[in-house]
């Protein structure tokens, strides 16, 4: 039997005399293996002098003695170029935090620098006992790459990756450099409800404002009744009938009833709840005519609508809306607080401070007028509303305290604006909001059929700041009980300090916009400050009756 065929030894000199394709593949591979060990088992290899024309390794003459260099070195070696490696990503990635100054060009600049000369120090070092030292390095970094793809791959994905971390820090720069109050544009039409009037009525319109004037007051008239059910009794004995199911009322007068329920139990010119005619002009109507006209725009100048929704779910005579809210403001009267009311909002979950910009028309007037007060006074009262500060621990209380800083900010803009305006925005602060503060939705329902009722086209815009998980939640509880009108006046507002400061800026100056919203107003709340100059502070036995009075709210 023939002996098996003898292993041909390895050396330098035949691994040069092989073709530049087989040898360039058995160079790669020798260099993977760095202590020079054969790939098979029975193979050794012997390290031959170089040739002159071929370098044991192919790099300018660098030799790598295989025979010499135990395994040991070898794994010391790989741990060092891996620790190198990741010590300059890491100090690649701080460098451009270092010299945030420096132009995009320098800093890719001085990141390849560093890698080069990385790969420079690493074959000077190789070659410093090398005949032909003198030989450039770049082919020596060449073949670096070529023998360490990986290194190489790393290297370059690190030099991409700083190049646009530094671009992301030159555009927050840009991003987060505010602009001049003058340069942002408002959008008329998105904020339109936020800083015009909207009470601009066509004749029709008008007709239908009068023609309900006279069918509140007619109807005012009838359920005035004798407590028997009779039809003859004394003047004082009668008595006015719920028109909700409740308790009757004394039998007052339309005009004694509707003089007791000004705005904010303020009575003034500016602040009648019923419209009055002016005596200078029997034609027109003192600012009490906007009610109607409130009333009619919800009701879409429909002269039997299905409003309210609840009392008239199959359709009620337009006047219905108007005089269930006059006995609802005579029961719980919303302008009044009491001392548990005033503790309950210590934390200044709500409460009115400022105003918005004027509109186009307003602006527009003083201009003309040259009345530069007005146009930091005109608009629409602001309501913070910040429900992550308190819980809903009493929702009668928290409703009350809501409702009472809705009817201030309705007086507060009617007063401001001479009558003309009676309208509030309201910035919603969804900031710490979470399960704790939010109501029930059948306090949401209440509190949205509160509004709807009796404060009828009176929110200019409602402003979300801060939008939550939670807040969304509460959102799309709420959504469905709104109407499609209601829902045009939500607005979602950015969640970063620039991008909530230029929606802002543009319906609030920048004076009234608060610190912790991004704005100069430093305002803190003091319970005790903002309610001392309150009119009408009941007892808490005089409100507990109100749902017993009109269980419609109940």
């Amino acid at each position: 039997m023939d002996a098996p065929p003898k292993t041909p030894e390895l050396t330098a000199e035949t691994i040069g005399n092989t073709t530049s394709s087989n040898g360039a593949k058995k160079r790669r591979k020798k260099s993977k293996n760095s202590n020079g060990a054969s790939y098979g088992a029975s193979q050794t290899l012997e390290v031959a002098p170089p040739s002159p024309s071929v370098s044991s390794n192919g790099v300018n003459g660098v030799m790598h003695d295989g025979s010499t260099s135990p395994k040991s070195s070898s794994s010391k070696h790989l741990i060092k170029n891996v620790v190198c490696l990741f010590v300059g990503i890491i100090i690649g990635y701080f460098g451009h935090k270092l010299y945030p100054t420096e132009s995009l060009d320098e800093a890719k600049k001085g990141i390849f620098k560093t890698v080069i000369s990385k790969h420079r120090r690493k074959h000077k070092e190789i070659a410093a006992g090398n005949a032909s030292s003198d030989a450039p390095i770049s082919a020596a970094s060449e073949e670096i790459d070529r023998s360490h793809p990986i290194r190489h791959i790393l290297e370059g994905a690190s030099v991409f990756y700083h190049v646009k971390k530094q671009k992301q820090a030159v555009k927050a720069t840009i991003k987060h450099a505010h602009k001049d109050v003058s340069e942002i544009e408002v959008d008329w039409k998105k904020w339109k409800f936020g800083m015009t009037d909207d009470y601009q009525l066509t004749s029709e319109q008008s007709n239908l404002v009068k023609e309900l004037e006279q069918r509140v007051v007619s109807k005012a008239a009838r359920i005035r009744v004798c407590p028997d059910g009779g039809d003859e009794c004394a003047e004082g004995e009668k008595q006015i009938s719920s028109l909700s199911g409740g308790t009757n009322m004394p039998g007052r007068s339309f005009i004694e009833r509707v003089d007791s329920v000004p705005w904010g139990g303020n009575d003034s010119d500016f602040t009648k709840w019923w419209p009055r005619k002016d005596a200078k002009d029997p034609n027109k109507m003192l600012p009490g005519a906007r009610l109607l006209a409130g009333y009619l725009k919800i009701m879409k100048f429909n002269m039997f609508p299905k409003f309210p929704h609840k009392l008239c779910e199959h359709g009620c005579d337009s006047e219905v809306s108007v005089l269930h809210t006059l006995e609802w403001r005579e029961k719980y009267r919303p302008w009044c607080v009491t001392p548990k009311t005033i503790q309950y909002n210590k934390s200044g979950f709500i409460y009115r401070r400022g105003n918005s910009r004027p509109g186009p028309r307003k602006r527009l007037d003083a201009e003309k007028a040259k009345d530069s007060e007005s146009l930091s006074t005109s608009g629409h009262a602001l309501l913070f509303y910040r429900p992550g500060v308190t819980t809903v621990e009493d929702p009668s209380l928290y409703g009350r305290v809501m409702l009472n800083a809705i009817e201030s900010a309705i007086t507060d803009s009617l007063v401001r604006n001479k009558g003309e305006i009676g309208r509030f925005n309201i910035i919603f602060d969804c900031k710490g909001f979470g399960s704790k503060n939010a109501p029930s939705l059948a306090n949401v329902k209440l509190l949205f059929r509160y509004l709807q009722d009796h404060f009828p086209d009176r929110l200019g815009v409602l402003v979300v700041a801060n939008l939550g998980g939670m807040a969304q939640m509460l959102m799309k509880m709420v959504l469905p009980f709104v109407t499609e009108d209601v829902r045009a006046k939500i607005h979602i507002i950015p969640n970063d300090e620039e991008g909530r400061r230029e929606v802002l800026l543009q319906f609030i100056d920048e004076d009234k916009i608060p610190t912790w919203l991004g704005g100069k107003d430093d305002y803190e709340f003091d319970a005790n400050e903002y309610y001392k100059n309150e009119k009408c502070v009941l007892k808490e036995d005089e409100i507990s009756n109100f749902l017993i009075d009109m269980p419609y709210h109940g």
